[in-house]
């Protein structure tokens, strides 16, 4: 742990005293919902590049993991907080992407970047673009992504979580980097993200349930499965001191300028909030966004999904072109949602209840991009 510590701390200092000696820098950057998996992925990923650089980054390059979101909006992250604090880790020895300039970092030094837990880069993160050396991701192949495989290692493979990814090459290639506190990081992430690897979800494949195993055998975590999944789970639904419009950030992607916010409870529920309304309203002309697809899940005794879809006047024909291709991806994406729609009182949202609960946003957000494209 104190390698671990020490190496951000290490980071940490090199941005605020003597950034200016370094000429390369090597950006580790998870996705902008900054979940679990992107957050802890991007920084077991830096400290591992940290001690074994692969010959594309320079040598001497400063190796930054990057939290993805700015640096108030991060105590939103509920789940990640508590796991940082399990392990006693503090939330300043952090970078967050408002405390660096990408802009500034390509006019002046020799940039390279890796990719965790997302292969597309947003269009305010595209200056990267030409930086990517490495990608490391979980989800399904973006048709529209075009990477060029002599320069990107490209690491896609569909597993339940990008963590079983960076744990497989660290356990591959430098298992003795790996200690106790790294370990439960990434099993923790595992668990949350295979519904502590649950047969029902689907979610877990063969390499979820490997490295996990080798992870409780070396390390013994007290937990077992079912009970480290509960206590994650109920410090990501705690947002008991959170207004609607910071649920609506808490676990916030975005497709093609499409937000696609994730709450820790049913979007049925959420419309029932005092101020959750106004909240979308609002949180959609703060982000001059036409259409929002909030996704809702309740895992109290049974797990169960929905989705809500907010719309402007702008944003109808999108929203009748996605309805349609959600209810009958069948044949084209292989995809049986079993959406049954549900009434509210708001004209510009629509609520469907999802049937079948093995499909996750990680299934939508390919239909969300094809709908917005054609």
């Amino acid at each position: 742990m104190e390698n671990f510590i020490s190496y951000l701390q290490f980071v940490k200092t090199c941005l605020e005293d003597n950034f200016a000696r370094f000429k390369s820098i090597h950006i580790v950057l998870g996705n902008e919902s900054c979940d679990i998996d992107s957050s802890i992925s991007a920084i077991i990923l830096g400290y591992f590049l940290h001690f074994q650089k692969p010959s594309k980054i320079p040598t001497n390059s400063l190796i930054i993991p990057v939290q993805n979101v700015c640096k108030e909006s991060f105590p939103f992250r509920t789940d990640t907080c508590y796991l940082y604090k399990e392990i006693g880790l503090p939330l300043d020895l952090l970078v967050y992407k408002d405390q660096l300039s990408f802009e500034t970092l390509m006019k002046t030094k020799n940039v390279t970047t890796s990719l965790v837990d997302h292969h597309v880069l947003t269009e305010s993160q595209k200056i990267l673009e030409s930086t990517v050396i490495q990608i490391i991701d979980h989800r399904p192949l973006d048709v529209n992504a075009s990477w060029n495989e002599n320069k990107v290692d490209l690491i896609i493979e569909q597993v339940g979580s990008c963590a079983t990814l960076i744990a497989d090459q660290i356990i591959s290639t430098a298992d003795g980097l790996l200690f106790r506190e790294i370990g439960y990081l990434l099993y923790a992430t595992i668990i949350f993200d295979t519904q502590s690897l649950s047969p029902e979800t689907k979610r877990a494949k063969e390499l979820d349930f490997k490295i996990a195993e080798y992870l409780e055998t070396n390390y013994n975590f007290p937990d077992r499965r079912e009970n480290l999944y509960k206590k994650i789970w109920k410090a990501h639904n705690d947002v008991s001191h959170l207004t609607p419009k910071q649920i609506l950030t808490k676990d916030c992607k975005v497709v093609k300028k499409v937000p696609v916010p994730g709450l820790p409870m049913l979007a049925e529920d959420f419309l029932n909030l005092d101020g959750a309304y106004e909240a979308i309203r609002l949180f959609a002309i703060d982000n001059n966004v036409p259409l929002l697809v909030i996704m809702g899940i309740d895992t109290t005794e049974v797990v169960r999904r929905d989705i809500a879809i907010f719309f402007t006047t702008d944003g109808e024909k999108l929203m009748d072109k996605l309805l349609e291709m959600l209810c009958n991806c069948q044949q084209v994406k292989g995809y049986d949602f079993q959406f049954k729609e549900i009434n509210t009182e708001f004209e510009d949202i629509k609520c469907f209840r999802q049937e079948n609960v093995t499909l996750s946003r990680k299934q939508i957000i390919p239909i969300i991009l094809d709908a917005v494209e054609l």
